[in-house]
């Protein structure tokens, strides 16, 4: 072999060798990639049964929340219909 064959042969190496490390490199950040995504889809599996349970918590506390509002209304009531009750006591006696 002529020796301008041989340094071609070897470009032709160096080039292939390039390519592979670039190929490997490239596997290697869709590895990185695959692993970040793995990782970000259990924590928004996580965030995401944490949501419903602050959902029922919310739902919860808003059978209460109704029930206190209509027992302050009612004892609001109450009071002006003492204070009315008494005032009209008061004026006739």
């Amino acid at each position: 072999m002529s020796e301008d064959r041989l340094n071609r042969i070897e470009q032709k190496l160096d080039k292939l060798v390039d390519i592979i490390e670039s190929i490997a490199r490239v596997e290697e950040k869709i590895a990185s990639n695959d692993s970040k995504s793995e990782r970000l889809e259990f924590r928004l599996d996580k965030l995401e049964s944490e949501m419903d349970e602050v959902g029922k918590i919310a739902r919860q506390n808003s059978g209460v929340a109704k029930f206190a509002d209509k027992f302050f209304w009612l004892l609001v009531g109450g009071v002006i219909s003492f204070a009315v009750w008494a005032a009209r006591i008061g004026v006739s006696g």
